[in-house]
């Protein structure tokens, strides 16, 4: 099986895992207890051995054959958008997902909405990781909106470019919300303790 088949075979696995997580966030809007049960309903899919390995597979596997894909000589319009918003999904794909594993295997602390919160509840980090998860998903809707125009090429125009401004709308509604736009957050003494550990003098209020 070519490169490209399979990287297209693991971003359907890939594509409903982060539909799902952009999905449960969401829930975040009606608070975080929302949010907390909503991620406990979803966890018993792949918080498990046999679904957290399938995960980290499908994600090693749209990474190795995503940058073996990558070319940027001669290239513009979508397919520069296409190799930029990859570039950063490999990026963001091997930091988060490092970052998600060594937290909840290794720090033994749980990867739910106070984790998330933290990133953006500290001054000295917020700005920083607004930009970086706002950017993940707005590069994730727009590798597929290069992904439709050059795959279906019957696709609504309107649609292919609407993908990205959508995913930044979204990406700045998520962040909104996890940073306390909408209801005061208090982290919880476990995610506050992880953050001071981790970050120090950058994680004051």
């Amino acid at each position: 099986m070519r490169a490209k088949a399979i990287h297209r075979a693991s971003a359907i696995l890939l594509g409903t895992f982060i539909l799902t997580h952009l999905l449960v966030h969401l829930t975040a809007l009606a608070g975080p207890e929302a949010h907390l049960a909503t991620l406990d309903f979803v966890q018993v899919i792949y918080r498990n051995p046999v679904g957290e390995a399938i995960l980290v597979l499908s994600i090693i596997t749209q990474v190795i054959t995503g940058a073996s894909r990558l070319r940027f000589r001669g290239i513009g319009g979508w397919a520069l958008l296409q190799v930029i918003s990859g570039m950063y999904l490999i990026f963001f794909l091997i930091m988060h997902t490092g970052a998600a594993l060594m937290t909840h295997n290794v720090f033994g602390i749980e990867t739910d909405f106070y984790w998330a919160a933290g990133s953006l509840y500290y001054p000295g980090i917020r700005i920083g990781f607004a930009i970086y998860y706002l950017a993940a998903v707005a590069a994730i809707f727009t590798h597929l909106a290069a992904a439709l125009h050059f795959g279906w090429p019957n696709a609504s125009k309107a649609l292919v470019r609407g993908l990205p401004w959508f995913g930044i709308g979204l990406g700045a509604l998520i962040v909104a919300t996890f940073a306390g736009a909408f209801y005061t957050i208090e982290l919880s003494d476990e995610a506050a303790g992880y953050y001071i550990q981790n970050f120090g003098e950058l994680a004051k209020r």
